[in-house]
């Protein structure tokens, strides 16, 4: 939580370059994944945004042990690398449009 985070924070610092999202059943996890055009992998440092399915790299042989503790296997973790902030928004922003399985259009919308 961010109370929590401010009570270790150093004094006079900011926030990490390393988050973690969960995709809601409205977003196709794997179409998602394929279509957000960054590198994938685990992050060791480097200085481009990196993505990995962390739970799924992390725990793939112990899923339930990792959803006991509220880690769920639809995790992304993400360390933001030193892209302008607003190519890697139209990043995030085209993957969720082709990802995106509903609201799907009514039959009355349709035509």
């Amino acid at each position: 939580s961010v109370s929590l985070y401010n009570k270790v924070q150093k004094p006079k610092s900011g926030y990490g370059g390393l988050m973690s999202i969960i995709l809601h059943p409205h977003v196709c996890q794997r179409t998602f994944y394929d279509a957000l055009d960054v590198a994938k992998g685990p992050s060791l440092g480097t200085n481009f945004t990196l993505v990995c399915p962390y739970t799924l790299l992390a725990h793939y042989h112990e899923l339930d042990f990792a959803m006991s503790y509220n880690v769920p296997p639809n995790l992304l973790r993400i360390a933001v690398g030193l892209e302008p902030a607003e190519d890697l928004k139209a990043k995030f922003d085209s993957a969720f449009a082709v990802s995106r399985l509903y609201p799907k259009p009514t039959t009355n919308q349709a035509r």
